[in-house]
């Protein structure tokens, strides 16, 4: 048995997901400044499996399976409290929202000592089913973050929002930058080529979250334009996306790409990057983008989006939902006349610089 390690970070698999790749750049980043990591998972086994170096440990949790991942988190709260109880990690970091809740509850199982850190990666708050199930959602929440030595979140707007749905919360909330954006991904910006026709990108999980029906209509509003959109992920609104696009007439334009790799060859490719979220926290697609000199439109889908965007010189994003400006900005997207931001803004996004500031963080914890 190896020693116990300093760090155990949880995952419920190695899906295509921001967080699972945020969590893996972020162990292999620890790993390298010192610090023994080992990730924790429900299914040893995904898209991303490949990002995670082999010096990084992994540990399997057994628990009964489950389609949804919500219910496999569940199930697995004793086997996590147990492997809690037997490797005694000195910090236990859950990387996102889902996470927060299993996490906290395994804690509470297995009287964990050490230090339990979470990352709140989407608003706390979003505007989802009743005001009491909303209510419901936020007292679990508050519970589970309460649980919590520390709080991290990705911006100030964030931060703030915390301490305001919690003001026992606000001592402990630290803002960082997540580790999105690899070297490789600034030195291509140069070497940009949109195609021509000019290709409509956006990616993320084919969800209710990602909103991408409203972009199919959007672009359809494009009557007199060339274009080509292109929707790169996965999820269970793909069948009713294909749908959409055959009913506005624009199917021989739309390109349901799945799940990407590398998504560099796309935004060096695309004209513009579109993000028509519902909601967000800070989307690591939007952060990519810019390093590779791509431009962004996209919704107010969190203050932490709005922020980024002004503090680059970004196109102001539009309100969620709301189809004729997202049009606009299409159009003047078409027509060149976004402003330009350079790929450098993104350098706090960078991997080295965003797993410096975690370390930072860790090694305080940790006493070095």
């Amino acid at each position: 048995m190896s020693a116990s390690p300093d760090i155990a970070i949880l995952l419920d698999h190695f899906g295509s997901g921001g967080v699972e790749r945020v969590a893996c750049h972020l162990a292999n980043g620890l790993q390298r400044r010192g610090f023994r990591v080992e990730m924790v998972v429900v299914d040893d086994s995904g898209p991303i499996r490949h990002l995670l170096d082999e010096a990084v440990a992994v540990a399997r949790l057994v628990a009964p399976g489950s389609a949804r991942r919500s219910r496999r988190m569940k199930a697995a709260v004793p086997a996590l409290a147990e492997y809690l109880r037997r490797r005694a990690p000195r910090i236990l970091h859950s990387p996102g929202n889902h996470l927060n809740r299993p996490a906290a509850m395994a804690v509470s199982l297995a009287r964990f000592p050490g230090a339990f850190v979470a990352k709140v990666t989407n608003p706390l708050d979003k505007d989802r089913g009743t005001w009491f199930r909303r209510y419901l959602r936020m007292l679990a929440l508050r519970w589970a973050l309460r649980r919590a030595r520390l709080v991290l979140t990705l911006s100030d707007s964030a931060a703030d929002r915390i301490a305001k749905a919690d003001p026992r919360l606000a001592k402990r909330i630290r803002v960082v930058h997540n580790p999105y954006v690899s070297e490789r991904m600034i030195r291509a910006a140069a070497d940009r080529a949109p195609a021509d026709p000019p290709i409509i990108l956006a990616i993320g999980r084919l969800s209710e979250q990602k909103n991408h029906a409203l972009l199919l209509r959007v672009a359809a509003r494009l009557d007199n334009r060339d274009w080509r959109l292109r929707i790169c992920g996965t999820g269970p609104e793909e069948g009713a996306l294909r749908s959409l696009a055959r009913d506005l007439g624009i199917a021989d334009r739309v390109t349901l790409a799945g799940f990407i790799d590398d998504p560099l060859p796309e935004y060096l490719a695309a004209k513009v990057m579109a993000l028509p979220s519902r909601w967000e926290g800070l989307p690591a697609t939007a952060v990519e983008a810019i390093a590779c000199g791509c431009p962004v439109i996209a919704t107010a889908s969190s203050q932490g989006l709005v922020d980024l965007l002004e503090e680059v010189g970004a196109s102001p994003p539009v309100a969620p939902g709301d189809e004729a400006g997202l049009a606009e900005a299409l159009r003047a997207t078409l027509d060149d006349a976004l402003p330009a931001v350079p790929s450098s803004a993104a350098l706090p996004y960078s991997i080295e610089a965003a797993c410096d500031e975690h370390a930072a963080v860790f090694a305080e914890l940790l006493g070095r």
